[in-house]
Protein backbone atom coordinates (compact mmCIF):
# COMPACT_ATOMS: atom_id res chain seq x y z
CA UNK A 1 0.00 0.00 0.00
CA UNK A 2 2.94 2.62 1.06
CA UNK A 3 4.57 1.61 -2.52
CA UNK A 4 1.39 2.76 -4.51
CA UNK A 5 0.99 5.91 -1.86
CA UNK A 6 4.51 7.22 -3.41
CA UNK A 7 3.19 6.78 -6.44
CA UNK A 8 1.05 9.32 -5.95
CA UNK A 9 2.99 12.73 -6.27
CA UNK A 10 4.38 11.27 -9.96
CA UNK A 11 1.13 10.27 -11.24
CA UNK A 12 0.62 10.84 -15.04
CA UNK A 13 -2.49 12.06 -16.69
CA UNK A 14 -3.33 8.54 -17.89
CA UNK A 15 -3.22 6.87 -14.28
CA UNK A 16 -5.27 9.76 -13.26
CA UNK A 17 -8.00 9.30 -15.91
CA UNK A 18 -7.91 5.26 -14.88
CA UNK A 19 -8.95 6.10 -11.37
CA UNK A 20 -11.61 8.55 -12.28
CA UNK A 21 -13.10 6.22 -15.02
CA UNK A 22 -13.02 3.82 -12.11
CA UNK A 23 -14.81 5.82 -9.82
CA UNK A 24 -17.05 7.51 -12.64
CA UNK A 25 -18.16 3.73 -13.61
CA UNK A 26 -18.61 2.65 -10.16
CA UNK A 27 -15.93 0.13 -9.27
CA UNK A 28 -14.41 2.23 -6.69
CA UNK A 29 -15.32 4.29 -4.09
CA UNK A 30 -14.29 7.70 -4.28
CA UNK A 31 -12.60 7.53 -1.00
CA UNK A 32 -10.84 4.65 -2.83
CA UNK A 33 -9.22 6.28 -5.37
CA UNK A 34 -5.94 6.25 -4.31
CA UNK A 35 -5.80 2.41 -4.31
CA UNK A 36 -7.34 1.88 -7.28
CA UNK A 37 -4.14 -0.25 -8.51
CA UNK A 38 -4.74 -2.88 -5.66
CA UNK A 39 -7.59 -4.00 -6.86
CA UNK A 40 -6.01 -5.31 -10.49
CA UNK A 41 -2.81 -7.28 -8.73
CA UNK A 42 -4.35 -8.13 -4.74
CA UNK A 43 -8.23 -8.59 -4.55
CA UNK A 44 -7.97 -9.76 -0.80
CA UNK A 45 -6.37 -6.59 -0.08
CA UNK A 46 -8.61 -4.65 -2.13
CA UNK A 47 -11.72 -6.38 -0.08
CA UNK A 48 -9.94 -5.38 3.19
CA UNK A 49 -9.73 -1.65 2.23
CA UNK A 50 -12.94 -1.49 1.02
CA UNK A 51 -14.39 -2.75 4.55
CA UNK A 52 -12.18 -0.42 6.23
CA UNK A 53 -13.98 2.61 7.80
CA UNK A 54 -10.35 4.12 8.88
CA UNK A 55 -9.26 4.75 4.94
CA UNK A 56 -12.54 6.18 4.45
CA UNK A 57 -12.22 8.68 7.67
CA UNK A 58 -8.11 9.07 6.99
CA UNK A 59 -7.47 8.18 3.58
CA UNK A 60 -3.88 7.55 3.08
CA UNK A 61 -2.97 9.40 5.95
CA UNK A 62 -3.31 6.76 8.04
CA UNK A 63 -0.71 4.49 6.57
CA UNK A 64 2.08 6.25 7.34
CA UNK A 65 5.02 5.21 9.52
CA UNK A 66 4.17 8.06 12.35
CA UNK A 67 0.61 7.41 11.74
CA UNK A 68 -0.36 3.99 11.95
CA UNK A 69 -0.42 3.26 15.47
CA UNK A 70 -2.26 6.55 16.09
CA UNK A 71 -5.04 5.67 13.77
CA UNK A 72 -5.14 1.84 14.13
CA UNK A 73 -4.28 1.78 18.08
CA UNK A 74 -7.73 1.98 19.30
CA UNK A 75 -7.01 5.86 20.32
CA UNK A 76 -9.16 8.60 19.36
CA UNK A 77 -7.95 9.76 16.35
CA UNK A 78 -8.86 12.83 14.23
CA UNK A 79 -7.84 14.22 11.04
CA UNK A 80 -8.28 17.85 9.85
CA UNK A 81 -6.80 19.09 6.48
CA UNK A 82 -5.23 22.27 5.17
CA UNK A 83 -2.61 23.66 2.93
CA UNK A 84 -2.61 26.58 0.30
CA UNK A 85 -0.34 26.30 -2.40
CA UNK A 86 1.61 23.30 -1.86
CA UNK A 87 -1.00 20.92 -2.15
CA UNK A 88 -3.33 18.87 0.53
CA UNK A 89 -1.89 18.89 4.00
CA UNK A 90 -3.14 16.42 6.91
CA UNK A 91 -2.83 16.86 10.49
CA UNK A 92 -3.36 14.18 12.76
CA UNK A 93 -3.99 13.93 15.83
CA UNK A 94 -4.13 11.08 18.67
CA UNK A 95 -2.70 8.99 21.17
CA UNK A 96 0.57 6.71 20.84
CA UNK A 97 1.62 4.50 23.53
CA UNK A 98 -0.40 6.74 25.65
CA UNK A 99 1.25 9.84 24.74
CA UNK A 100 -0.68 13.05 22.94
CA UNK A 101 0.82 13.44 19.58
CA UNK A 102 0.01 15.96 16.49
CA UNK A 103 1.54 15.09 13.04
CA UNK A 104 1.69 16.97 9.83
CA UNK A 105 1.81 15.03 6.35
CA UNK A 106 2.09 17.09 3.05
CA UNK A 107 3.26 16.35 -0.09
CA UNK A 108 7.00 17.55 -0.89
CA UNK A 109 7.62 20.27 -3.50
CA UNK A 110 10.97 19.37 -4.54
CA UNK A 111 13.32 16.26 -4.83
CA UNK A 112 16.05 17.81 -1.83
CA UNK A 113 13.13 19.27 0.51
CA UNK A 114 13.02 16.16 2.75
CA UNK A 115 16.87 16.22 3.33
CA UNK A 116 17.01 19.85 3.86
CA UNK A 117 13.73 19.38 6.32
CA UNK A 118 15.58 17.05 8.15
CA UNK A 119 18.93 19.21 8.56
CA UNK A 120 16.60 22.08 9.74
CA UNK A 121 14.61 19.78 12.09
CA UNK A 122 18.06 17.97 13.25
CA UNK A 123 19.52 21.86 13.99
CA UNK A 124 16.13 23.41 15.97
CA UNK A 125 15.13 25.20 12.82
CA UNK A 126 12.08 23.40 12.01
CA UNK A 127 9.79 20.84 12.98
CA UNK A 128 11.41 17.60 13.51
CA UNK A 129 10.90 14.98 10.85
CA UNK A 130 9.47 11.72 10.56
CA UNK A 131 9.59 8.37 8.67
CA UNK A 132 7.90 8.95 6.14
CA UNK A 133 6.42 7.77 2.84
CA UNK A 134 8.95 8.52 -0.76
CA UNK A 135 7.36 11.51 -2.05
CA UNK A 136 5.71 12.98 1.34
CA UNK A 137 7.24 14.54 4.79
CA UNK A 138 5.73 13.83 7.76
CA UNK A 139 7.01 16.24 10.67
CA UNK A 140 5.50 17.26 14.11
CA UNK A 141 2.59 20.04 14.37
CA UNK A 142 4.20 22.65 15.91
CA UNK A 143 2.11 24.52 18.64
CA UNK A 144 2.01 28.29 18.52
CA UNK A 145 0.88 31.02 16.64
CA UNK A 146 2.78 32.46 13.25
CA UNK A 147 4.11 36.08 13.65
CA UNK A 148 1.65 37.98 11.81
CA UNK A 149 -1.00 36.68 14.47
CA UNK A 150 0.65 38.82 17.03
CA UNK A 151 -1.37 41.96 18.18
CA UNK A 152 0.18 45.29 18.70
CA UNK A 153 0.61 45.16 22.17
CA UNK A 154 2.27 42.30 22.30
CA UNK A 155 4.99 42.98 19.85
CA UNK A 156 6.91 44.99 22.55
CA UNK A 157 10.13 45.73 21.90
CA UNK A 158 11.59 43.39 23.94
CA UNK A 159 9.99 40.52 22.43
CA UNK A 160 10.35 41.36 19.01
CA UNK A 161 14.15 41.81 19.53
CA UNK A 162 14.39 38.86 21.00
CA UNK A 163 12.58 37.13 18.14
CA UNK A 164 15.14 38.74 15.45
CA UNK A 165 17.92 37.67 17.27
CA UNK A 166 16.37 34.36 17.36
CA UNK A 167 15.17 33.94 13.74
CA UNK A 168 19.01 35.62 13.05
CA UNK A 169 20.62 32.72 14.69
CA UNK A 170 18.41 29.82 13.11
CA UNK A 171 19.31 31.25 9.75
CA UNK A 172 22.73 31.11 10.62
CA UNK A 173 22.89 27.58 11.51
CA UNK A 174 20.97 26.66 8.39
CA UNK A 175 23.57 28.63 6.17
CA UNK A 176 26.48 26.42 8.24
CA UNK A 177 24.93 23.43 7.38
CA UNK A 178 25.00 23.91 3.70
CA UNK A 179 21.42 25.44 3.42
CA UNK A 180 19.64 28.81 2.03
CA UNK A 181 16.20 28.74 3.36
CA UNK A 182 15.17 30.75 0.28
CA UNK A 183 12.06 31.70 1.84
CA UNK A 184 12.26 33.42 5.27
CA UNK A 185 8.83 35.08 5.06
CA UNK A 186 8.42 37.30 8.14
CA UNK A 187 5.19 38.55 6.34
CA UNK A 188 3.78 39.01 2.93
CA UNK A 189 1.60 41.45 2.08
CA UNK A 190 -1.01 39.33 2.41
CA UNK A 191 -0.32 39.08 5.77
CA UNK A 192 0.92 35.42 5.92
CA UNK A 193 4.14 34.42 7.76
CA UNK A 194 6.58 30.88 7.98
CA UNK A 195 7.80 32.17 11.56
CA UNK A 196 5.88 30.21 13.84
CA UNK A 197 6.13 31.53 17.57
CA UNK A 198 6.52 28.37 19.92
CA UNK A 199 4.63 27.97 22.73
CA UNK A 200 7.96 27.27 25.01
CA UNK A 201 9.48 30.65 23.14
CA UNK A 202 11.27 30.03 20.51
CA UNK A 203 10.84 30.00 16.80
CA UNK A 204 10.15 27.66 14.14
CA UNK A 205 10.54 28.07 10.25
CA UNK A 206 8.47 25.78 8.40
CA UNK A 207 7.90 25.10 4.49
CA UNK A 208 11.41 24.15 2.92
CA UNK A 209 10.03 23.69 -0.54
CA UNK A 210 12.24 26.26 -2.19
CA UNK A 211 15.00 25.67 0.04
CA UNK A 212 18.42 25.04 -1.73
CA UNK A 213 21.17 22.86 -0.49
CA UNK A 214 24.38 23.84 -1.10
CA UNK A 215 27.14 21.61 0.33
CA UNK A 216 28.20 20.93 -3.24
CA UNK A 217 27.50 24.16 -4.93
CA UNK A 218 28.16 24.70 -7.72
CA UNK A 219 28.52 21.06 -8.89
CA UNK A 220 25.61 19.82 -7.25
CA UNK A 221 23.00 22.45 -8.79
CA UNK A 222 20.01 21.05 -10.23
CA UNK A 223 17.56 22.62 -12.57
CA UNK A 224 15.09 22.11 -9.62
CA UNK A 225 17.10 24.22 -7.66
CA UNK A 226 17.51 26.91 -10.05
CA UNK A 227 13.52 26.76 -10.27
CA UNK A 228 13.64 27.24 -6.73
CA UNK A 229 15.97 30.46 -6.59
CA UNK A 230 14.37 32.08 -9.57
CA UNK A 231 10.53 31.62 -7.84
CA UNK A 232 11.54 33.88 -4.84
CA UNK A 233 13.26 36.37 -6.88
CA UNK A 234 11.50 39.25 -8.42
CA UNK A 235 13.16 38.41 -11.97
CA UNK A 236 10.79 35.72 -11.82
CA UNK A 237 7.64 37.60 -11.57
CA UNK A 238 8.67 40.37 -13.93
CA UNK A 239 9.43 37.64 -17.00
CA UNK A 240 6.02 36.09 -16.18
CA UNK A 241 4.13 39.14 -16.43
CA UNK A 242 6.67 40.24 -19.91
CA UNK A 243 5.41 37.12 -21.25
CA UNK A 244 2.02 36.43 -19.99
CA UNK A 245 3.13 33.38 -18.11
CA UNK A 246 6.04 31.89 -20.60
CA UNK A 247 5.30 29.13 -22.77
CA UNK A 248 7.62 25.36 -21.34
CA UNK A 249 10.26 26.82 -23.70
CA UNK A 250 10.83 30.19 -22.52
CA UNK A 251 10.60 29.39 -19.38
CA UNK A 252 13.12 26.35 -19.60
CA UNK A 253 15.54 29.20 -21.22
CA UNK A 254 14.82 31.40 -18.37
CA UNK A 255 15.52 28.76 -15.42
CA UNK A 256 18.31 27.33 -17.36
CA UNK A 257 20.42 30.79 -17.60
CA UNK A 258 19.41 31.76 -14.04
CA UNK A 259 20.91 28.74 -13.14
CA UNK A 260 24.28 29.76 -15.22
CA UNK A 261 24.35 32.99 -13.05
CA UNK A 262 23.86 30.92 -9.70
CA UNK A 263 26.60 28.83 -10.30
CA UNK A 264 29.03 31.73 -10.60
CA UNK A 265 27.83 33.07 -7.18
CA UNK A 266 29.65 31.20 -4.39
CA UNK A 267 26.94 29.53 -2.00
CA UNK A 268 27.57 32.57 0.81
CA UNK A 269 26.22 35.01 -1.53
CA UNK A 270 23.37 32.95 -3.04
CA UNK A 271 22.60 32.52 1.22
CA UNK A 272 22.40 36.42 1.25
CA UNK A 273 19.07 36.16 -0.76
CA UNK A 274 17.69 34.94 3.62
CA UNK A 275 18.76 38.51 4.53
CA UNK A 276 16.89 40.07 2.30
CA UNK A 277 13.51 38.08 1.80
CA UNK A 278 13.59 38.72 5.77
CA UNK A 279 14.36 42.82 5.27
CA UNK A 280 11.36 42.64 3.06
CA UNK A 281 9.03 40.85 5.43
CA UNK A 282 9.65 43.40 7.73
CA UNK A 283 8.59 46.00 5.58
CA UNK A 284 5.63 44.01 4.96
CA UNK A 285 4.81 44.08 8.71
CA UNK A 286 5.65 47.47 9.47
CA UNK A 287 1.55 48.75 8.92
CA UNK A 288 0.26 46.41 11.48
CA UNK A 289 2.74 45.80 14.70
CA UNK A 290 4.18 49.64 13.93
CA UNK A 291 7.76 51.48 13.23
CA UNK A 292 9.08 50.36 17.00
CA UNK A 293 8.27 46.76 16.84
CA UNK A 294 9.87 46.17 13.01
CA UNK A 295 12.92 48.14 14.63
CA UNK A 296 13.47 46.52 17.45
CA UNK A 297 13.31 42.95 15.16
CA UNK A 298 15.62 44.24 12.31
CA UNK A 299 18.13 44.98 15.44
CA UNK A 300 18.01 41.90 16.82
CA UNK A 301 17.51 40.23 13.73
CA UNK A 302 21.10 41.59 12.98
CA UNK A 303 22.15 40.97 16.46
CA UNK A 304 21.34 37.23 15.68
CA UNK A 305 23.59 37.15 12.35
CA UNK A 306 26.72 38.48 13.79
CA UNK A 307 26.28 36.17 17.50
CA UNK A 308 25.89 33.25 15.46
CA UNK A 309 28.21 33.49 12.16
CA UNK A 310 30.85 31.55 12.15
CA UNK A 311 34.29 33.07 12.81
CA UNK A 312 36.65 34.51 9.79
CA UNK A 313 39.42 32.67 8.31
Amino acid sequence: MRRVIATLPVLTADEIAQRDAAVTGGRCAPHLWPFWPLSQVDRGLWRGLVDDENIARFSVYGLFPETYRVVYGGGDAAVRYDGRSRGRVAIITGQRDGSPVSIVIKPCQSPAEAEIAAIAGELGAGPRQFPSISGFISEEFVEGRFLTDLKPAEATRDRMGSIGRTLGAALCSLHVAGVCYNDATISDQDGRSHVILTSEGSIRLIDFGVALLLRDHPAGLTFHDAYNAARTDPMFRLFRQMAGGGDPQSLGDFISEYGRRLARQTAEEIQERDWRIAQEGLSAIAARLGPVAVEAMRDGLADGRASAAPPGP
